[in-house]
């Protein structure tokens, strides 16, 4: 699977807020991922139902807590940044993730 992500995303993690309630980010980290148009109706983490547009795979370490920059995305531009609603983790029969579906 992982040799189909032949596009690259940036994410970096919200650690905190700044005195006037801006968010402190970790690091811009690059993975490689494949980033799909979507039209599926999930649930949150806290259970309400939502639209999703895109889905993106990858076997990057992204959580709730991450922000994403799609290819082409200004990367400086915290606004341009997508926040993740739900995550599957793909985990074969060791117990492994293989890859993660972010969905956006």
């Amino acid at each position: 699977m992982t040799a189909l992500f032949r596009q690259l995303v940036n994410f970096s993690e919200v650690i905190g807020r700044d005195a006037w309630g801006k968010p402190t980010l970790s690091a811009l980290t690059p993975a490689a991922a494949r980033v799909q148009p979507s039209r599926k109706l999930i649930r949150d983490a806290s259970g309400a139902e939502f639209v999703a547009s895109f889905v993106v795979y990858t076997a990057a370490p992204i959580t709730l807590r991450h922000r994403v920059w799609f290819p082409g995305d200004d990367t400086t531009d915290f606004n341009r940044a997508r926040r993740p609603v739900a995550i599957d983790e793909h985990v074969d029969g060791a117990g492994v993730v293989r890859y993660r579906r972010v969905w956006f």
